[in-house]
Formats: structure tokens, sequence, C-alpha cells
């Protein structure tokens, strides 16, 4: 089966997360544990589906923000942690307003304060699952690109002058020149002339890690390096950029006249 690109779970996060977060609610109305027991299939499937994603998209929504002070945490998955226990405290009163919407049973008493106990309840018995399940995600996620068969590396290719430390997170097959980076949320694919990979990496401190003379961000989720740009095209009001390895990303309106003008003054040097 062909996926979009931005679906594919092999290759997208927001795929991946996608797919599990479907999987996991199939389980769950598989298995009816005790809170959506007595419910008819289609509302359990809707009060399994609300959950599972909705406490995947908050805990996507956290890993955001938290990804961009990844620093403080000193590990990655110190950030990861936090932003699962994170989702489970913005959830745990989405999961109260769903059990009365579902009809389902509240012992809540109608006082701010017990609404807050149950509020902290709620928390309590969310908080462990979603953590551990937001860690497992990302660690199948990160895994999974561990053990890839390396691509075919790119034939012909100019070596770039960046070697950042981040290289060395990728599969050992995957560490040759670099050639681009692109966001994807809070993770980071990079591309080298030995094929791509994706790591858990924020985009901005990657471009921090490079520095601004190592090359040229074209997007607000792009960076490459001129060295391996082939030629820049037009068409449709859009500006894109074909590289050596066939990869072709857009260009922002607002960096066109400096990309192209990058690109010429790489393409005159190569000619020299």
């Amino acid at each position: 089966m062909r996926w979009p690109e931005r679906l594919d779970p092999r290759r997208s996060w927001t795929g991946f997360l996608l797919t599990a977060g479907l999987g996991l609610a199939a389980l769950f109305i598989l298995l009816d544990p005790a809170p959506s027991r007595g419910l008819g299939l289609p509302a359990k499937a809707a009060f399994w589906l609300l959950h599972i994603l909705g406490i995947l998209a908050l805990a996507q929504a956290c890993q955001l923000v938290l990804s961009r002070h990844a620093r403080a945490f000193g590990n990655v998955w110190v950030s990861v942690a936090a932003a699962g226990l994170a989702a489970s405290a913005l959830f745990a009163p989405l999961a109260l307003g769903l059990d009365h919407l579902f009809g389902l049973p509240d012992d809540a008493v109608g006082d701010a304060g017990g609404l807050l106990i149950r509020g902290l309840d709620e928390w309590r018995w969310l908080a462990p699952p979603v953590t551990l399940v937001w860690l497992g995600l990302n660690a199948v996620r990160v895994l999974r690109f561990r053990v890839e068969t390396p691509s075919a590396p790119v034939e012909g290719g100019t070596p770039g002058p960046a070697r950042p430390g981040f290289l060395g997170r990728l599969p050992a097959g995957r560490r040759g020149d670099l050639i681009a980076l692109s966001a994807e949320l809070h993770y980071l694919r990079v591309y080298t002339t030995s094929g791509d990979a994706l790591i858990l990496k924020g985009f901005g401190e990657a471009l921090a890690e490079l520095g601004p003379d190592a090359g040229l961000r074209i997007h607000r989720s792009h960076w490459i390096a001129p060295a391996h740009a082939v030629e820049v095209s037009r068409g449709g009001g859009r500006m894109q950029v074909r590289l050596a390895n066939g990869l072709v990303l857009p260009v922002a309106r607002s960096r066109r006249g400096e990309v192209t003008a990058a690109i010429e003054r790489q393409v005159v040097s190569v000619e020299a």
C-alpha cells in the first residue's frame, strides 16, 4: 500500500503516531476494560479514540514545548517522560468530562474542592501508563531507525564542511556528509550522502549546533548544505531546491533571494 509521505508510518513520525494511536484504540475496544464497560460498540469506539488520540496529541504538544528547553533536562529521555506526565495532567479533567459525556458513573462531588481531588486522583491513575506509552512509542521509533538497512550512498557528492556531533546518533552506515535537515515535530530527519535517518532532536537545537556558516535554512522546517544543491526550480508560485540525493525541498517566500544567491555562488565556485 502506498501512503502519502506525511502519513507514511514507516517514515513519518506523524504517520507513526496516528497509526499507533488507532492501534491502541482498537486494542482497548477489543479488550473492553472497566472504564468503557456497558457502552455500545459505536460509543465505545468513540470513547477510546477520543482518549487515546487526545492523550497522544497533548503529549506531542507538550513535547514540542519542552523540546525548546531540552538542555535544561540534561537528557532527551527525561524531557520525553516529562511530556508524558504533563499530558496526563492536562488530560485528567478532560477524562472526567468524557466520563460525564458518555454517561459513565462519576462519583465526583459538585464543589471545587471535590473536583480538584477527583482530577488529582484521575491524574494519579493516568500518569504511569501515559508516560510509559509515550516513552515506549519514542523508543520504538528511535530503535527502528537504528536497525534500518542503509540506503544507497549519493554518487559524486561534494563533501560538506559540517560535521556536527548529532551525526554520531545516526546508524553507523548513514554517517556521511550532511546534505539536509528536516523537522518532523520533535524529531529531526537527517539526510547525508549515505542515506537518511530520524533522530530525537529539535530542529532549532541542531541548527544552533551547526552554526550560521555551515549551511542555509531555506524554510521553517528545512535546512540544506548548498554544496549539495543541484538546481532551483520555480512553478505555480512556488520555489523548490533539488539536492544531490534526489530530495526536493520547498523554499519559503521570504528566503528565495538568499537561497538563489547562495546556490548561484556555489555553481560559480564549482565551475571555477
